[in-house]
Order: structure tokens, then C-alpha cells, then sequence
């Protein structure tokens, strides 16, 4: 947050609260309550490791898009584990995104202008769990809840 607080600032828009700051592994959209159950056990089932990725490139996606986060060279620990938890969803029977992953951490949303400068210190993201997250749309942005944690 503090090392990208003037680009947020800069950008306008609507800022994301440090405590919805999150990478997107994959977007299951509207689960039924029924099938809960089975995205947990998918997601029980792929290891994770122990890892880090670097983000170091500030970009603001497309006219009017979010300003992220993202690695300028996505690590492949990150990649093999989000393509072996994808792998396990569509085993499961979830359908999901076909578009390819990119990592990145949101920062503002709707940005009224692009930053004169999008350079920041690079951020190293330790990851060694995940969650399956439930997102309720409200007034000031989503409210995330956490349904379930890997490892649990």
C-alpha cells in the first residue's frame, strides 16, 4: 500500500482497502451453495508450495481499466501450482476462464487518469496457502468472506 499509495493517488479512482489486496488464482463466478463443498475438495487436493512471486511493474490495464500490480517475468512456481489447482476445478466439473493467467493485485479500480509514473520498489509476495473466497457485491466495492483456507 505505502509503495504504491501516490500512483493510486494519482490515478483517482476507486482505491482497493489493503485488506481486500489479493491475487486471483481462479474466478469460479456464482458457486451454488451445493457445490461449495466439491470447490473445497478440488481445492484440498493440490499441494501448495512454497513460494514467492515479485511484483514490480505498476500498469493500468486498458482505457478506464484497474490500475495492478503485476511480475514484469510471472514465476513459474505460482504458474505450475495456479494451472494444477485449474486442472483440479475442471476435474471437479467447475467451468472456468479459458483466458490465460496473469497474475496481479488490483489497486484501484476505474481510474480516472493514468499515473505520470508507474515505477515502484519491487514487492515480494510470499505464498504458502489460499483461500476460497466468497464476494458479495456492496455500495463501497465487494466484501470479501473467506469460506475455506488450503492448507487447513
Amino acid at each position: 500500500v505505502a509503495a504504491t499509495a501516490s500512483a493510486v493517488a494519482a490515478a483517482g479512482g476507486r482505491a482497493v482497502p489493503a485488506e481486500n489486496l489479493h491475487v486471483t488464482l481462479e474466478f469460479l463466478g456464482a458457486v451454488p451453495t451445493e457445490r461449495v463443498d466439491a470447490a473445497i475438495a478440488a481445492a484440498r487436493s493440490v499441494p501448495v508450495p512454497d513460494g514467492t512471486e515479485r511484483f514490480d511493474r505498476l500498469v493500468a490495464w486498458g482505457r478506464g481499466g484497474p490500475l495492478v500490480l503485476e511480475p514484469r517475468v510471472p514465476g513459474r512456481v505460482l504458474a505450475e501450482f495456479r494451472q494444477a489447482l485449474h486442472i483440479a476445478l475442471l476435474a471437479a466439473g467447475f467451468a472456468l476462464e479459458s483466458r490465460a493467467f496473469r497474475p496481479h493485485i488490483t489497486l484501484a479500480r476505474r481510474p480516472a487518469r493514468r499515473p505520470a509514473t508507474l515505477a515502484i520498489p519491487p514487492l515480494d509476495w510470499p505464498f504458502r496457502a489460499f483461500a476460497l473466497v466468497d464476494s458479495e457485491p456492496g455500495p463501497g466495492g465487494p466484501r470479501y468472506a473467506v469460506a475455506a483456507r488450503f492448507p487447513a
